[in-house]
Parts: C-alpha cells; structure tokens; sequence
C-alpha cells in the first residue's frame, strides 16, 4: 500500500511538472508576440525654444503587420514640428522601427514627456491594439535676462490728422472691387444658365469607373515621390469619399472617418475589405492630422488599399434565367 501511494505521488509530480513546462511555454509564446517600445532624448537640459530630439524606438516581432504612433499636434507640454519614420532590420526574427519626433516647448521647469502611445495589429488579426513608450522628464531653462542693461520705453509714432486725399486711394480700391465683384457674380450666373442648359447632354459615369479613373490620374502625378505626401494622402482619400457617395449615397466628404466606417457597417460589399478601410483611413488621419512620415512601402500600400476598396464595391451585373437560358 505504502509503494502505491509512493507511485501516485510519483505520478502527480510528474503531472505537475509537464503542466508548469507547457505554461512556461505558453507564456514564452506570449512574451514573444510583445511590442518593446522604449524613448530617449539627446540631453536633459534644454532652454525655451531648443528642438527637443526625441527618438522612440520599437522592437517588433515579425507577427506585426503594420505599427504607428497615436499622436496629434503636441506630446504634453511639447508641440510637434516633424515625425521621421525608420525601419532596421528584417522581417525574419523581427526588426526595429524608430521614430523621430522635432518637438519644442516655450515653458520653462521641470518639462514632462508622457508615454507615447502607439497602435499595431498581428498578421491575420484586425483587432488594434495599443503599446506605449516610457515617460521622460527634461529640464527647461528660461533665457537669461541682463538686470543691469539699458531699458526703455518705447515711443508711440506721431499721429497725424487725415485729409480727404488720403481717404481718396481707398475709395477708389472700394469701388473697383465692388464692380469687380458685380461682373464676377454676372458671369457666375450666365455659365449656370449655361451649364443647365447643357446638363442634360452630359452622360452618366458610374461611380466605380470614375473612381478607378481618378486614382490611374493620381498614380500617373507621383505626388509622393516628389514630397507632396500630404496632398497625395488628401486627394486619395477624397477619391474614395466620393465614391462612396455615389456608390451608397452617404455624405462622405462631410464626415470623419470614425463616421464613415459606422454607416460603412450597414453595407455588405464593405466587410469584404473591412481591414483594408480602417487601415487606408488611419494611416491618411495620421499623416493629415499627426503630422507621421510613412514609408514608400505604405505610400504604395495606401493606393492598392483605395483600388481594392473600389472593386471590392462595383456592382455586380444580375444575369436573369431567361438570358441565361437564351445564351445558351
């Protein structure tokens, strides 16, 4: 009896021991998909007004698809001037990113730099998740100021009266812009009338094919390849938002993006490429509203996104039995 509870308790160890190396495993498994996000800056001390170089660095397994950071105008007490992206490494057993942000400040005293907080989604995951940096704290200096220098007031400039020749120049400027503003309204109404007229004449484009027009034009102007990122993002993002007022008759061009994918719901072709629209409109918000700097990786990715977006949602031609049958 003793050797049977001496084999039970031998195999209970057993037992507990394969449990504790398949949790240490698991949360080995778990510990490999983090995202290390970890700040610095070039020095502690600053005066009012200095460029604050505040360099993020992430080290990302090769699980994530695509990372940026949730920042808009300012970082605390910081204003942001410019964000500069780079990527190092390979995409085999991870790589690094690294992000450059041109911040100032005009507060003197102990300056805080909260966590920055960045959003990231796995492969084959659409759920967005969050990492953020660690905090610093800097110490920002006032400009010193000469206590024995020579101040004084400053005058006021000597006012002299007006006459009816200095009021005549004036009136004049008023005049012509007045009748240049009547000639303007005249020949805004004469083209009216004659666009009305010959409304009826212009054919019908579907929305899917004009869209599909408008981003080959985009592609053929490389904007971003000449450093107009902002106005390559604003252009490629109002092609979409009117398409989608032509293709499902929502105010587009009047909504936020956050708006645009809650009606976007109640449409069934828009599942077909749910993630690709939340990414081609996050990235474009970033770069329009956070100041980021994407990669020409994401320059390009951004026009496939819009071109999957259109096909995605053309419609479809209904085929009927009865041409179907005479087809045959």
């Amino acid at each position: 009896m003793v050797k049977n509870r001496m084999q039970i308790g031998d195999w209970g160890m057993r037992s507990v021991g394969t449990m504790f190396v398949v949790l240490l495993m698991w949360s080995g498994s778990l510990f490999s998909q983090e995202v290390k996000i970890s700040a610095r800056t070039d020095s502690l001390h600053y005066r009012i007004g200095d460029w604050v170089q505040l360099t993020v660095e992430a080290k990302l397994p090769a699980t994530v698809e695509t990372i940026a950071p949730v920042v808009k105008d300012s970082i605390g007490p910081f204003e942001i001037l410019r964000v500069e992206a780079q990527e190092i490494g390979s995409a085999e057993d991870g790589h690094r990113r690294v992000w450059n942000f041109k911040l100032t400040t005009f507060d003197s005293g102990k300056a805080y730099i909260p966590p920055v907080d960045f959003a990231y989604r796995l492969k084959g995951d659409s759920t967005q998740r969050i990492a953020r940096s660690n905090s610093l704290i800097l110490d920002i200096g006032s400009v010193a100021v000469d206590a024995q220098g020579d101040i004084r007031d400053i005058k006021l400039p000597f006012d002299a009266p007006w006459r009816f020749e200095d009021y005549l120049p004036y009136l004049i400027a008023l005049a012509a812009l007045a009748l240049a503003g009547l000639g303007y309204y005249y020949w805004r109404k004469k083209r009216k009338q004659r666009d009305d007229e010959f409304a009826v004449l212009k054919p019908q484009i579907p929305p899917h094919q004009q869209a599909l027009y408008e981003l080959r034009e985009l592609e053929d102007k490389k904007l971003w390849q000449q450093g107009k990122v902002k106005e390559y993002y604003s252009e490629v993002t109002e092609i979409i938002r009117r398409f989608f007022e032509g293709r499902w008759r929502i105010i587009a061009l009047e909504l936020t993006s956050d708006e645009i994918l809650q009606q976007m719901k109640a449409f069934a072709d828009a599942q077909k490429v749910w993630r690709e629209m939340q990414s081609f409109f996050t990235t474009a918000d970033l770069v329009k509203f956070a100041k980021y700097h994407p990669t020409p990786e994401e320059h390009e990715k951004e026009l496939r996104w819009a071109y999957e977006i259109v096909r995605a949602m053309e419609p479809r031609v209904q085929v009927t039995k009865e041409e179907i049958e005479y087809a045959g």
